[in-house]
């Protein structure tokens, strides 16, 4: 069990032997755990460094430290590592994707015939949202139903929606009733004047757009992009439109903050820097990193101390 902090078996035992024996030597500890001085030697050394003993003051030297504070800086330390290595699993994965790829580039793209299949295929792509749905849409439009209740079913899971639609929807009344459906459910809804595509985009690794402008029929056709630069750029489009959109009558101006991202917001703010956040809040660095990006996304800022102003000035805290 003790291999989760790093520490081996013997190292284990010595630590355990001095928190029952602060008296006990190296020479002692390794009689009594029939070992060599040597290793025991190199594991005391090791304990000292990672702060499980300390000194003493007295003849024998070293001491076990209060567990509560060594085996708990050995735990954070850990987790630290633990969460630098999923970053680094993370820049691996892009880049065991891009060699993907290189090698094959029609994994990127998959067409899809036909409005019925399409629909089946945003269906597919809704039910597999684990973290955010971004969609523009505008007429014309074909049956919805299916995706309706799919987006419905993410919203129950803790996906977040969002939405673009085109300002003619306005002039829909069935559309409407179907947005506001959405919206009593959690949906974050937006107009816009001037949407250049239609999208549907999951997860911000997968999209799904038509590429020809009539959804009636088998001659519709649409695909599917997968993880790589393009899916990069639609969301990146995505976030540029819903910047510039108005929220449809009937959202609400604040949205809903837990009491974590309120605190995150308020100290971004007054420029309180990630390490002072952390004490504070008492949270992860890699959660902290992942609820900041979340943030900056939803107000549209590019630095910590602007989306602390932007939210101000909007309401948010």
């Amino acid at each position: 069990m003790w291999d989760a902090i790093g520490l081996d078996v013997l190292e284990e035992r010595i630590y355990r032997l001095l928190l029952r024996d602060p008296r006990c030597s190296v020479e002692e500890c390794a009689r009594r755990l029939e070992a060599s001085p040597d290793a025991v030697q190199a594991s005391v050394d090791r304990l000292t460094e990672l702060g499980l003993l300390e000194s003493s003051g007295d003849r024998y030297g070293l001491r076990a430290a209060d567990p509560r504070i060594g085996l708990g800086g050995a735990i954070r330390r850990r987790r630290a590592e633990l969460d630098r290595l999923t970053l680094e699993a993370d820049e691996l994965a892009a880049s065991f994707q891009e060699g993907l790829l290189r090698a094959d580039p029609e994994r990127v793209i998959e067409v899809v015939e036909g409005s019925a299949a399409a629909g089946r295929r945003v269906g597919e792509l809704l039910a597999g949202a684990s973290k955010e749905v971004l969609a523009l849409d505008a007429p014309p439009y074909a049956a919805s139903g299916t995706s309706i209740s799919a987006e419905g079913s993410a919203l129950a899971r803790g996906v977040r929606c969002r939405a673009i639609y085109s300002s003619a929807v306005l002039d829909l009344p069935a559309k409407l009733d179907e947005i506001r459906q959405m919206m009593s459910l959690g949906e974050q809804s937006r107009v816009h004047a001037n949407l250049p595509i239609k999208l549907v985009l999951v997860d911000g690794t997968t999209a799904l757009l038509p590429l020809t402008g009539n959804e009636e029929g088998i001659r519709f056709t649409s695909v599917v992009v997968r993880h790589s630069a393009l899916t990069d750029a639609l969301v990146a489009l995505f976030e540029t439109l819903w910047r510039e959109a108005a929220p449809l009558a009937g959202t609400p101006s604040v949205p809903t903050l837990d009491a974590v991202d309120r605190q995150i917001l308020e100290l971004l703010a007054v420029g309180m820097k990630d390490e002072a956040i952390l004490r504070h809040l008492g949270i992860s660095e890699r959660t902290l990193r992942r609820r900041i990006a979340s943030l900056l996304g939803r107000l549209g800022a590019t630095g910590r101390f602007q989306a602390g102003v932007q939210a101000a000035r909007r309401g948010w805290i």
